[in-house]
């Protein structure tokens, strides 16, 4: 719109048919940039060869074909794209009939050349499968994610994700993460959510009661982190923070100047967390054969042009840490291990001196800077922690990737568990009281400590999360999804331990919203599709 509107007057006349047709495709925010670097080359010939090249660069790294990329849809038009899809699946369905086990192939051939994933029937049961590619809320859920990271892929590509023009992520991907938060925060407010005892809140309030609030997110992560420090003392085990980074090729940008990585070969941060994921897999197998037992934390971070990292806080057993580090370092350098910087980078290890620093205080920092930047003066790159805490938030919101994981250790999901628990039954088991006590106290380590150790597997655990089918309040049947009755849904309902179950979600709650669905359609029009079980 903006390049059509007032500058394509400025090409060459036997130029803009071209130019217009590779530009109009880009982001509106990324147009006036491609645009005035295509003005600024010197010469005709070289200008349209650099705008061929990149179109070329793009078609690489985007899913669907150029020509069907649309980066400028509004949410109207993704909601006209999800009714086409969902009208031609059905018209597949008409024309071919209901045979699903020979008709899914044919299904999965419509869909993914679209860049969308379709549902897998390893998840959902064939008929949940079929229902959800019919389903037009389905089809709008996975464009808008789509038109996203596509976005993203694009001012990743041409270069506008770096520590220069824009750290962790794009400007453009930052602001529609905030404003989508924005837009969550109203509508979490404006709906109540009443239990059977008659008490109501909004859900903004019970969003900051648990895990959801960042600070409370942030604490726990602390208390986890200290726990397991003070754990590692006790049983005399050795700690290390760990790094480990992508080869170079996974790296867009230099981070001095900006300047595109000659060694890039078009990957995007998902592809980088990829990687990580799989050489992670490959590390674990391999210390598990070896019989090295680990714990701590991991946590995942974008360097300034959006490639993932991982640190990691570990704790091991004394004899066995020369053997973590020797596998972990092997791993990370199997791949492009000979390249430049490789040895220096690829992974770092620091082993941590209890006399001289804490194991806690090594992640402190990271953890702060990846939830809210709070008590840090600036970030790696000298930027604001507080800006950076935004964008490195929208940064793993676009591409998926979870920031924060526990590696070993007991659950967590007990955890939090028991801490909603007032109390157990009168004839509990008095060391199952302890645990209660030691989670209501937020005392990690005792809490380990009492579930069976910290290399206790979770089977064996003094209690396991207990998870059992829902029942509709008003007629008593088994609630399944709304896409197959196949599908029965499950839910946490407490724990279990001994073969008894401890209730610690005891209510069953009813939303209300202050806005009906057709209002706050009109207002906010991308959450409606979340809003449908209000009507």
């Amino acid at each position: 719109m903006w390049l059509i509107e007032n500058k394509l007057k400025l090409v060459d006349w036997d130029d803009r048919q071209f130019v217009n047709g590779i530009i109009s495709h880009l982001p509106y925010d990324l147009q006036r940039t491609v645009f005035e670097f295509y003005m600024g080359i010197d010469g005709k010939r070289q200008r349209n060869i650099w705008l061929r090249e990149t179109k070329s660069e793009l078609v690489k790294r985007l899913p669907i074909s150029f020509e069907r990329l649309n980066l400028n849809c509004d949410e109207d038009e993704i909601k006209i794209e999800a009714k086409k899809h969902s009208r031609a699946v059905l018209d597949i369905l008409g024309s071919v009939g209901h045979d699903y086990p020979e008709l899914y192939p044919m299904l999965e051939g419509y869909v993914k050349p679209l860049g969308i994933k379709p549902p897998s029937l390893d998840a959902y049961s064939l008929e949940g499968c079929v229902s959800r590619l019919k389903d037009i809320s389905w089809w709008m859920r996975r464009l808008r994610r789509f038109h996203m990271r596509a976005i993203e892929t694009v001012f990743h590509a041409i270069g506008q994700v770096n520590r220069k023009l824009g750290i962790y992520c794009s400007h453009h991907t930052v602001n529609v993460r905030i404003n989508q938060k924005h837009k969550s925060r109203e509508w979490l407010e404006a709906t109540i959510a009443t239990n059977d005892e008659g008490q109501s809140f909004s859900l903004l309030e019970l969003s900051q009661m648990g895990v959801a609030d960042p600070k409370i997110r942030k604490t726990e992560l602390m208390v986890r982190a200290r726990g397991f420090e003070d754990l590692s003392l006790e049983l005399n085990h050795v700690s290390a923070f760990l790094t480990i980074t992508c080869p170079s090729k996974y790296h867009r940008c230099y981070a001095k100047t900006g300047q595109k990585n000659p060694n890039w070969q078009g990957y995007t941060p998902l592809d980088g967390q990829a990687y990580l994921n799989r050489l992670w897999v490959k590390v674990r197998s391999k210390l598990q054969r070896e019989g090295v037992r680990f714990y701590g934390f991991r946590v995942a971070e974008p360097q300034h042009d959006g490639t993932p990292h991982w640190h990691l806080l570990l704790f091991v057993e004394p004899d066995k840490y020369d053997v973590m580090v020797q596998v972990m370092r092997t791993y990370a350098l199997q791949e492009d291990g000979d390249e430049h910087g490789a040895q220096q980078h690829r992974f770092t290890e620091v082993k941590i001196d209890p006399e001289k620093g804490s194991a806690t205080g090594y992640i402190a920092k990271y953890i702060s800077k990846n939830i809210d930047g709070e008590n840090l003066d600036s970030g790696i790159y000298g930027e604001d922690p507080k800006e950076a805490a935004v964008r490195v938030e929208a940064w793993a919101s676009c591409w998926g990737i979870r920031q924060f994981q526990q590696l070993g250790g007991c659950s967590v999901t007990v955890w939090r568990e028991l801490r909603r628990l007032k109390a157990l039954t009168d004839d509990a088991d008095p060391k199952l009281v302890d645990i209660l006590n030691a989670a209501d106290d937020g005392d990690w380590m005792r809490y380990t400590q009492l579930m069976g150790g910290v290399f206790c597997p979770r089977a064996k655990q003094a209690f396991r999360p207990h998870y059992d089918i829902t029942f509709d309040k008003q007629t008593g049947e088994i609630n399944h999804s709304q896409y197959s009755a196949n599908e029965l849904i499950q839910s946490l309902k407490g724990i279990v331990a001994d073969g008894k179950v401890f209730i610690s979600r005891i209510f069953r709650w009813k939303l209300e919203t202050k806005y009906t669905f057709v209002d706050y359609a009109k207002l906010h029009p991308a959450a409606a599709p979340n809003l449908e079980f209000c009507e």
